[in-house]
């Protein structure tokens, strides 16, 4: 069992990275827990995880910045026809809970997908948000295991999707 402490740079599946600000006690009712308080990278808010419940619910330690880049050059290459599930619902549902997986590498493969369709033709509203989601969880990762700014972990993880074009 991963144990963090204030400070910690971690990866919540569905909110993204971030930062453990504290550890604090909180009852409800009878019962009094302990959690982490993390502050998200990509959007501004906080998030709170029952530390005994921090490992089944997914959180986890921040990638290596190498292996996180070596993981991203992926986006470059345009996916197989056979990646692309023809079917736009089963699709955006598919890509939902792969996004929910927290996994980086997961999430390459989502936005590699996504941007290579919007190459294509123009996304609807449904599967930009879900780009969009994909580029912003890429980024708050690389950001904070390369520390560097958000918005230049962004450029970093477009310009390789932009790649994908040339």
């Amino acid at each position: 069992m991963n144990s963090y402490v204030v400070g910690s740079k971690v990866v919540h599946p569905c909110y993204g990275a971030g930062t453990v600000l504290r550890i604090q006690q909180k009852s409800i009712g009878d019962a009094t827990s302990t959690y982490y308080v993390i502050r998200t990278t990509c959007r501004a808010m906080q998030v709170m995880v029952a530390v005994d419940r921090a490992e089944s619910a997914g959180l986890r330690g921040v990638g290596e910045p190498n292996r996180l880049r070596n993981m991203l050059s992926l986006c470059s290459q345009p996916p197989k026809e056979s990646e692309i599930e023809k079917d736009l619902r089963a699709r955006q549902n598919d890509m939902r809970e792969q996004l929910k997986s927290g996994q980086f590498s997961t999430v390459v493969g989502v936005a590699r997908i996504l941007f290579y369709l919007n190459q294509r033709r123009p996304l609807g509203t449904v599967d930009r948000q879900l780009l969009e989601q994909g580029k912003d969880f890429l980024a708050a990762e690389l950001a904070l295991a390369s520390d560097i700014e958000f918005a230049r972990a962004r450029q970093e993880v477009e310009s390789m999707l932009l790649q994908m074009a040339t």
